[in-house]
């Protein structure tokens, strides 16, 4: 959903949102309290759509490291993320991450460092120059979900796993042990995006069984 120009701080969106969060956003900048507002209202658009009988705004908890976790349903998983001016959001039957970033800002030499491990190295070396760029944020939004849906965010280190860019689920190899996770990068409506979801469990075959699909909020307005 394209926060821009939008304002939910207006009473028509008050089934959407929570007074906490909204207590939190008014503190903020204009831009970043769109941003914020808007991914828990998508939430429970969301919601609206798939589990009408939850009742709205929906409620959640966050875990030690921050991610939310609904108490309204269980089985059922929630992640969102943010960028520019797009919010996503992603349920899911297991734990689930997702991440949206904006790929028009050229990336330092020190920030590919970091966040590229020696075995992802030679696949990104060898991209075409003009391709390097987008890679780079596919990488980051694979990461970032990976870790989302682990629950953990960044206080899991990066060194502890690498990523094999395949198609159509790059996988995600653990350098621990752990559980499988299944990741995709996902179609954006906006060129200068990128995005990615992770779900816990090896697909098999997870065309079959998973959809993903966007909803605008355009029907909500």
């Amino acid at each position: 959903m394209n926060v821009e120009g939008r304002n939910f701080t207006e009473d028509r969106w008050k089934r959407y949102r929570s007074e906490e969060r909204l207590e939190r956003a008014i503190k903020m900048r204009a831009k970043e309290q769109q941003l914020c507002l808007g991914a828990e209202i998508l939430l429970n658009l969301s919601l609206k759509k798939t589990f009408p009988s939850i009742q709205l705004p929906a409620l959640y908890e966050r875990n030690a490291h921050g991610k939310p976790y609904l108490l309204s349903q269980e089985n059922l998983y929630m992640n969102w993320s943010h960028s520019g001016s797009w919010v996503v959001c992603a349920l899911a039957d297991r734990e689930v991450g997702i991440d949206l970033q904006y790929t028009g800002k050229e990336p330092g030499n020190s920030l590919i460092r970091r966040v590229l491990q020696p075995e992802e190295q030679p696949f990104y070396e060898k991209a075409a120059a003009e391709r390097k760029q987008r890679l780079f944020y596919e990488y980051w939004v694979i990461k970032e979900s990976f870790l989302k849906a682990l629950g953990t965010g960044f206080y899991t280190s990066l060194a502890t796993f690498y990523i094999r860019m395949k198609e159509p689920y790059p996988e995600i190899v653990r350098k621990e042990p752990g559980g499988a996770f299944t990741c995709r990068l996902l179609e954006f409506s906006t060129a200068d995006y990128t995005a990615a979801v992770c779900i816990e469990g090896i697909h098999p075959e997870l065309e079959r069984h998973t959809s993903v699909k966007f909803l605008s909020g355009d029907s909500e307005i």
